[in-house]
């Protein structure tokens, strides 16, 4: 009788599984940021799309520096699993994971964007510092946070609903994605050229130091996955 009977294999799916679980902690730590401060990403809006171009002082995120680390912490956690839903259902780039490895994956992701975040915080800071332009460097890391800020928001639905959802779909969720990354980091880009000019630091140097800093990076990414 057992003989006659097929023999079902369940398929685990741990790319969905590990999109849930991510969509479920980034949910948690926003509700404790909004709890903790209801008004934080209204003034990061703000600070955003109107203190930048205003020409009056660039106002700090908040005070309270454990809601900036924790904003930042979903930022991270947000643009990873967004990378991470691409590789997994985009269909196209030429990335693979291989099966058992999703959550190394995952984490590899985690860690390269940190990093990466990290290490141009810095580096902008000791060019700020080198060129005597720190007030100026600051305000661009802001810049760049604020714009992480929001995008981690914005990906939050369309990551969490790739797995539940036909390919097609899935791929429509994800060009969403990164039409959003092309209008906030173009905003970004404009606002770093202004300031240039505003500051008279508008020169061969700091596009070199531009295209090295943010255009290569995306250029070896895209090197990679295509």
């Amino acid at each position: 009788m057992y003989e006659l009977m097929p023999v079902l294999d369940r398929v685990k799916d741990w790319n969905a599984s590990i999109i849930l679980i991510m969509s479920v902690v980034i949910v948690v730590l926003y509700v404790i940021t909004h709890l903790k401060y209801p008004d934080f990403y209204k003034h990061t809006i703000y600070r955003l799309f109107v203190e930048n171009f205003s020409g009056r002082e660039i106002t700090k995120p908040t005070d309270v520096s454990s809601i900036e680390a924790l904003t930042t912490i979903i930022s991270l956690l947000s643009i990873s699993t967004m990378l991470f839903a691409t590789v997994c259902y985009s269909g196209l780039t030429t990335i693979s994971l291989e099966y058992g490895s999703e959550w190394k994956s995952m984490v590899n992701i985690l860690l390269i964007f940190s990093a990466f975040n990290f290490s141009r915080g810095l580096t902008n800071l000791f060019f700020g510092f080198l060129f005597r332009i720190e007030k100026y460097a600051a305000n661009y890391n802001t810049l760049i946070l604020d714009t992480e800020r929001i995008l981690s928001l914005v990906f939050v639905p369309m990551f969490a609903f790739c797995p539940f959802v036909s390919a097609g779909t899935a791929k429509i969720l994800i060009w969403i994605a990164f039409a959003a990354v092309v209008l906030l980091v173009g905003f970004q880009y404009v606002t770093f050229f202004f300031h240039l000019v505003k500051n008279k630091f508008l020169n061969h140097h700091s596009i070199l130091y531009f295209c090295a800093l943010e255009v290569l990076p995306i250029l070896v990414i895209v090197k990679l996955a295509f």
